[in-house]
C-alpha cells in the first residue's frame, strides 16, 4: 500500500550526492523522522569469543532520515550505517566516498551478524522529476516488507526532493533494506541496498 510521504518543515541539509559518505563506526544523529522494526530473533552465537550483546534475543532495526541522508542502527547502537554529507574533509576507510554500482563488503561483529554489504547508485533524471520522485517512493512501498516497514518524508521548496527507506528482507541470518535520496536542485536521485549477513 503506498503511504503518501510525511511533510518536513525543514530544508535540506545535505548538500549533492557528490558529498555522501559512508560510515559504519559515527555515532548517532537526531533523526528528523524514524521508524523502529521488530526483527526476527537470532540464535545466540556457539563461539565464546561473542559477547552478550551479540546473544541478545530480541533485536530492532531503527530507519531514520537525518536531513536528506539515513542511518540505520540495529539493537541499542549495536550497528550503525550513515550515509550522509559528513564534511568536505571526511574521508578516508572512514567514512569513504561510495564506490558507484559496486558492492562494498566489510566484516566485523554487530549483534551476530558478521558480514555489511552496501552498494550505491546515482541516476541523474533528464525529464520531469516530481514524476520520477513519484516513481521512487511508489519503489520503495512496493518493495518493503510491509505497509509498516517503509519510511518517507518530503522537504518543502521544490518538488520531488524526499527521502525514503524500506526494510526489503528480515530473517535470522540476514536482514537488508534499502534507501533513495532524492536531490531535485541537481537533478539526481540516490538509492542505496544494504545489507546484514549472519556466518553459518
Amino acid at each position: 500500500m503506498l503511504t503518501l510521504p510525511r511533510p518536513l518543515d525543514v530544508p535540506f541539509t545535505d548538500t549533492s550526492a557528490e558529498a555522501l559518505r559512508l560510515s559504519l563506526d559515527h555515532g548517532r544523529i537526531a533523526p528528523l523522522a524514524a521508524r523502529r522494526i521488530d526483527v526476527p530473533t537470532v540464535a545466540a552465537p556457539t563461539d565464546t569469543e561473542s559477547t552478550l550483546a551479540e546473544a541478545a534475543p530480541h533485536l530492532t532495526l531503527t530507519l531514520t532520515v537525518i536531513g536528506s541522508s539515513h542511518q540505520a542502527i540495529l539493537g541499542e547502537d549495536a550497528f550503525i550505517e550513515t550515509f550522509a554529507c559528513l564534511g568536505e574533509d571526511a574521508d578516508g576507510p572512514s567514512p569513504s566516498r561510495p564506490q558507484w554500482d559496486h558492492e562494498n563488503i566489510r566484516h566485523g561483529r554487530w549483534a551476530g551478524f558478521t558480514e555489511h554489504r552496501f552498494t550505491p547508485t546515482r541516476t541523474h533524471v533528464s525529464g520531469d522529476f516530481p514524476t520520477a520522485a513519484a516513481e521512487v517512493l511508489a519503489a520503495g512501498a512496493a518493495r518493503a516488507l510491509t505497509a509498516a516497514d517503509h519510511l518517507s518524508v518530503a522537504f518543502p521548496g521544490q518538488p520531488g526532493a524526499l527521502t525514503a527507506l524500506s526494510l526489503t528482507a528480515a530473517g535470522p541470518d540476514r536482514i537488508a533494506w534499502q534507501s533513495w535520496h532524492c536531490y531535485p536542485q541537481h537533478g539526481e536521485i540516490v538509492h542505496s541496498s544494504s545489507e546484514l549477513r549472519r556466518s553459518t
